[in-house]
């Protein structure tokens, strides 16, 4: 019997590559997001529901490939507390390194009322988390009269589904890690993974959603449709200190399908 992780890789393999050169038309750096949180076990079929509608990107030869973040914040923490609020204008600023060609952006991401997502960004030539001239004129394009400074990294395993006919992309992050800048890494929200379906537009027809919501066993926040951000969550569980708010509610959900995701994999 096979593994889940064993499934997953059939899964891909019965998927056509596509590679960066055709990403242009999906960028989608003006888009609507749609979040889910699901067990581990679950990718194979959620890979599988793309056959037929999806080809899987793959650069240098790798299709689940390594992203580390670095996470600035004004002293403050605003960019946070905003989160916390349940603000719906808010913005992260963050460093993305891609292990599977070494590049890496300066991105600015924000979040306007009605859901949409704006994100700006520029390349790097270096890969510390100190920021250099160049970067900081960018940043204050965007963030105005706000001195950043690393806060938490945080990285994840990612493999990224295209549909060009829909114009949308689907992408799945596991392995989940996170730490306070200069603390060491601990594992976050073990067994799950964190599905993003992003769109030009709402639509609730593609194919990954149609198969989350047929598919059994969905459990509190589980194959829902769900607010949830890899940053404020990792800041919860890396800094007790933080009052959480508004997002407690969403933080205790989301340990509860960890405990359903642990239990579920001792199962199979």
């Amino acid at each position: 019997m096979n593994t889940w992780i064993e499934n997953l890789q059939l899964a891909c393999d019965a998927l056509p590559r596509t590679g960066l050169e055709r990403m242009d038309s999906v960028q989608l750096m003006r888009r609507f997001d749609a979040k889910y949180v699901v067990p581990e076990s679950w990718l194979p079929g959620l890979v599988g529901a793309m056959k037929g509608h999806a080809h899987l990107l793959e650069v240098e030869g790798q299709w689940d490939a390594r992203y580390d973040n670095v996470y600035y914040e004004p002293p403050g923490d605003d960019f946070l507390l905003d989160h916390l609020r349940g603000r719906s204008r808010r913005m992260k600023v963050r460093t993305r390194t891609y292990g599977s060609n070494g590049l890496s952006f300066l991105e600015v991401k924000r979040r306007l009322p009605g859901g949409r997502t704006l994100k700006d960004r520029m390349q790097r030539t270096g890969q510390g988390v100190q920021l250099d001239g160049q970067e900081r004129a960018f940043l204050a394009q965007h963030v105005k009269g706000m001195d950043l400074e690393p806060r938490l990294h945080g990285g994840f395993q990612r493999l990224t589904l295209v549909d060009f006919d829909r114009k949308e992309r689907v992408t799945i992050d596991r392995g989940l890690t996170c730490g306070l800048h200069g603390e060491a890494p601990q594992n976050l929200l073990e067994g799950l993974a964190i599905i993003e379906v992003k769109q030009p537009r709402p639509d609730r027809y593609g194919p990954a959603q149609r198969w989350l919501r047929g598919k059994d066993g969905r459990q509190g926040i589980v194959g829902r449709k769900t607010r949830v951000s890899k940053y404020t969550v990792s800041r919860l569980m890396c800094d007790p200190d933080i009052a959480g708010r508004t997002y407690l509610s969403t933080y205790r959900r989301l340990q509860d399908a960890r405990a359903w995701a642990e239990d579920l994999q001792a199962k199979t």
